[in-house]
C-alpha cells in the first residue's frame, strides 16, 4: 500500500415521517462522522474498501490508523486465517479519559454494506445508507434516495434531509504526508494544514501521521471544553469537587499527552504548518477570554439562598482557594 487518500466527514441526517406531517419536533435527527478507508494492494483488483462510522471524530481516525497499520503489516483484513481483532483495535484506542467521561461513545465499521464490527449504540438509519452505498457501487450520492425508496418499500415513507461537511483531508504517500483540519466551533473555525516529509529514504509511517491528526482533532475540542469550564469554575457555575471539576482536570491532563504524541511525529520527521500549529495551551487561553465575555455567575440571591446556612469562614475559604481562571492543567 503505497499512498492513502481520503476525507473525514461531519454528516447530519433529519428524518422527516410524513404520516407526522413536518413538526420538526417529530423529527429524528442522525449524526456520525464517516472516513472511507481503501486498501490498494499491489495488484488493482486486490482492494478492500471498509468505512468507519463514530461518535467522535478522532476515534474514526484512530481506527483508521490500527486497520492501515494491521494491512501493511499483514495483507488484506477479509481473507485471514485469523481474523483481525476490531474488539481489540477499539478497546486500544478508547482512552482513559473517554472511558470515564464520555458512555455514549460509539463505532460502526462496514464492509461491502455489512456491519463488520460496531460497539455502543448508533442509529440504524446508518446500517441502511451503507448497505445502499455498497450497492450502488460506492457512489454515495445516490445511497440517499435509494435509503428513502428502500423505507417506501418497507411501507414507511420519509424525506431524509443530508447536511455535511469536511473535517479532515488526508494524503498519505512514501516520502510525505499532507493533512488540512477544518475544525468548526459554536464561536469560531479552526484550519490550517500541516505536512509530513521522511528524513531518510525510509517511507512515513502512515498509521503514526493518522494518530497524530487524530490528536489534533481530539486535541482542540478538549482544549476549548477545559477553557471555557476554567471560567465556569471561576465563576462558580461549576462547582468545586464536582464531577465537571474533575473532568475538566482530566481533559488537561488528556491535552498533556495528546501534545506528547504530536511531538514524537515532530521528532520522527519534518513536520510543517500552515498558516501555524495550534497550540492547545492557546486555545485554552482564547476559550478562558470567550467565557469571561459571554458567561455570566450564578444570580446572586440563588447563591444566598443555597449557601444562607453556610459558615461566613466556609466562604472565606471558598473563595481563596486558588479558584483562578489561569491554573489550567492544560497549561
Amino acid at each position: 500500500m503505497s499512498e492513502f487518500h481520503s476525507s473525514l466527514l461531519r454528516e447530519k441526517f433529519s428524518i422527516h415521517d410524513s404520516e407526522q406531517g413536518t413538526d420538526e419536533q417529530k423529527m429524528i435527527i442522525a449524526l456520525s462522522n464517516r472516513l472511507v478507508i481503501e486498501l490498494k494492494g499491489a495488484k488493482k483488483n486486490h482492494t478492500e474498501i471498509f468505512v468507519v462510522r463514530a461518535q467522535n471524530m478522532h476515534s474514526c481516525v484512530r481506527m483508521a490508523a490500527r486497520i492501515i497499520k494491521s494491512y501493511k503489516t499483514s495483507g488484506p483484513l477479509t481473507n485471514r486465517t485469523k481474523p483481525f481483532d476490531w474488539e481489540a483495535a477499539w478497546d486500544a484506542i478508547v482512552n482513559d479519559y473517554e472511558y470515564r467521561y464520555n458512555p455514549e461513545r460509539w463505532i460502526a465499521i462496514y464492509h461491502n454494506g455489512h456491519t463488520v464490527f460496531e460497539a455502543g449504540e448508533h442509529h440504524l438509519l446508518l446500517d441502511v445508507i451503507e448497505k445502499c452505498d455498497a450497492r450502488n457501487a460506492h457512489n454515495y450520492e445516490k445511497a440517499l434516495p435509494m435509503a428513502e425508496d428502500a423505507f417506501k418499500k418497507a411501507g414507511k415513507v420519509v424525506k431524509i434531509d443530508y447536511d455535511s461537511n469536511v473535517a479532515l483531508v488526508i494524503n498519505l504517500e512514501q516520502s510525505h504526508g499532507r493533512f488540512g483540519v477544518i475544525m468548526r466551533g459554536p464561536s469560531r473555525t479552526t484550519t490550517f494544514n500541516f505536512s509530513v516529509h521522511a528524513k531518510t529514504k525510509d517511507p512515513i509511517n502512515f498509521a503514526q501521521c493518522l494518530a497524530a491528526a487524530a490528536c489534533f482533532l481530539e486535541g482542540i475540542q478538549l482544549a476549548f471544553m477545559v477553557g471555557m469550564n476554567n471560567i465556569k469554575l471561576y465563576m462558580g457555575i461549576i462547582k468545586r469537587h464536582s464531577t465537571e471539576e474533575k473532568q475538566t482536570k482530566d481533559a488537561g491532563r488528556r491535552l498533556g499527552r495528546l501534545a506528547a504524541e504530536i511531538a514524537n511525529l515532530e521528532r520522527s520527521y519534518d513536520v510543517h504548518y500552515r498558516p501555524e500549529k495550534p497550540e492547545f495551551h492557546k486555545i485554552v487561553s482564547d476559550a478562558e477570554r470567550l467565557g469571561q465575555k459571554t458567561l455570566s455567575p450564578p444570580e446572586e440571591d440563588q447563591e444566598e439562598e443555597d449557601h444562607e446556612d453556610d459558615n461566613p469562614a466556609d466562604k472565606l475559604n471558598n473563595d481563596g482557594d486558588g479558584n483562578n481562571a489561569n491554573n489550567a492543567d492544560a497549561n
